[in-house]
């Protein structure tokens, strides 16, 4: 047998937090990689992100929301960046750096601004979304959370799995 090292929790914790980034790094390289040499895969990808985001905050509702809002506040940004250039060559060439900054530290701030979104939802609407929220909930359960299981089963099974855990 091989000699274990003195300090073994020690020792395989730094390895496999180590693994853990570079599995991740590879993942997102093999991702862009893929992305390349055919763009249509995009969309599935698009898609799991979304779902695995959706579900991570909880799959219903709010989560939702999460999503929806977390989209809307990022191409609002893109679309804010695109606009100040002076144009695609300009942007492309003296600009892509400081963009990849901006809008990374941008994506930082729009995920804590898409957690606060019944907020924004109530800030928009004023008094009417203190009748919408609760409106928009029981529509989601009865009408739209089946539909929506319909379409993706994988939040139907995160969700089953979800309430075994929790009783």
């Amino acid at each position: 047998m091989a000699a274990e090292s003195p300090r073994p929790d020690v020792d395989g914790g730094a390895r496999r937090r180590k693994a853990r980034k570079e599995r991740r790094l590879a993942r997102h390289a093999r991702h862009a990689r893929m992305v390349w040499k055919d763009p249509r895969s995009l969309s599935p990808l698009l898609r799991q992100g979304l779902l695995e985001l959706w579900r991570a905050r909880g799959g219903g509702l709010y989560g939702l929301g999460y999503v929806v809002t977390f989209v809307l506040l990022e191409v609002r940004t893109v679309i804010t960046e695109l606009e100040g250039s002076d144009g695609v060559l300009a942007f492309l060439g003296d600009q892509l750096l400081e963009f990849v900054l901006r809008l990374g530290w941008m994506s930082f701030v729009n995920a804590g601004l898409a957690f606060l979104w019944p907020l924004l939802l109530l800030e928009r609407l004023g008094g009417w979304g203190l009748l919408v929220l609760p409106l928009a909930y029981l529509a989601f359960e009865r009408w739209l959370r089946p539909r929506v299981e319909m379409e993706f089963p994988e939040l139907r099974r995160a969700r089953t799995e979800a309430e075994k855990t929790s009783w």
